[in-house]
């Protein structure tokens, strides 16, 4: 899993914050705990020369250091100022810092890897860059609701609505739980209101829950900011922020406004992301013939390397007015 510097940069901001705000309190706390019993002091230095005279090993004199005798003065030492805070009223590790990771103490790094702690916040910021964050907590998979598709049986197909985005339901999700960066990728295609979008952010939720990177955005936003690098004006490479994906959702294919620039650079970013690997979910509104009317047979000839999820059913935000 990949993050721009800019990620990175806030994620080591937040674990800096986090650890100088436990060390503050702890530090605070000592102040006011020596005030009430200035004995700790004692006790505290106590256990310092004992620490300093285990690495020096070896005395002024000459003469080696009784390790253990100085072991035994260091842990007696420690059993007091147990004792003192517990007179105190307070718990045992009240003058400790109280990180936020006690593995790493709030420094992301645990045997010179990232700590579960630091890729924590790395996901959070990924995901709340994300254009969808808003929506992202209402679009899970728990939250879909199949009561807005008909039960009604087609004569023909012998399969309600309901049956058929059961199915997709249940392949979406076995989808998002299992992924990999070798997973297939899927066209979302079906009429507005059916839970094409709901469903490919209940992929996002739980792709990124699991560790992986994705960039979504709608195909819109893709080409402006496609025109904006053209003329100089944007602040990172839309390329080089989906090449560090996992995987790359595109919503909204065919309702951006038409040029001979966006039709180009749709191509060019579907052809890219099949030519690295890269699983891919495009959404649209637009069926495959529609796509080909568009964008021309070599975008829709290209969606023979997806599985094509067809949307069932009847508007569910007309349901809902």
């Amino acid at each position: 899993m990949k993050f721009s510097d800019i990620i990175y940069s806030k994620a080591e901001n937040i674990l800096k914050s986090r650890r100088e705000q436990a060390e503050k309190l702890a530090d605070m706390r000592r102040k006011e705990f020596i005030a009430k019993y200035p004995e700790l002091i004692d006790i505290e230095n106590t256990m310092k020369n004992a620490a300093l005279d285990v690495i020096r090993s070896v005395g002024a004199d000459g003469k080696r250091v009784n390790i253990y005798e100085v072991a035994k003065i260091n842990l007696q030492a420690q059993e007091k100022r147990k004792e003192l805070i517990k007179k105190a009223g307070y718990p045992e590790d009240y003058l400790e810092p109280p990180y936020t990771c006690k593995k790493c103490k709030d420094s992301g790094i645990v045997n010179g890897k990232l700590c579960e702690c630091h890729l924590a916040v790395l996901q959070q910021l990924s995901v709340s860059e994300l254009s969808c964050s808003p929506l992202l907590a209402r679009s899970t998979f728990d939250s879909f609701d199949l009561k807005y598709y008909s039960d009604i049986k087609d004569r023909e197909l012998g399969f309600s609505p309901r049956d058929i985005m059961r199915g997709c339901y249940e392949m979406l999700k076995a989808y998002a739980e299992n992924f990999t960066c070798n997973s297939n990728s899927f066209f979302f295609t079906g009429a507005t209101g059916l839970g094409k979008t709901h469903l490919a952010l209940a992929v996002l939720n739980k792709v990124t829950q699991n560790g992986f990177s994705v960039y979504y955005s709608s195909a819109g936003s893709i080409v402006k900011k496609l025109e904006k690098e053209r003329f100089g004006r944007a602040d990172e490479s839309v390329e080089d922020e989906i090449e560090r994906s996992d995987l790359l959702i595109i919503d909204d294919l065919g309702a951006e406004f038409s040029t001979a620039f966006s039709q180009a650079a749709i191509n060019e970013l579907v052809n890219n992301a099949i030519l690295s690997g890269k699983p891919m979910i495009i959404i649209s509104n637009l069926s495959r013939a529609e796509l080909e009317e568009k964008y021309g047979q070599r975008l829709t000839s290209r969606l023979n390397c997806f599985e094509i999820i067809q949307f069932v059913g009847e508007d569910i935000r007309q349901q809902l007015a």
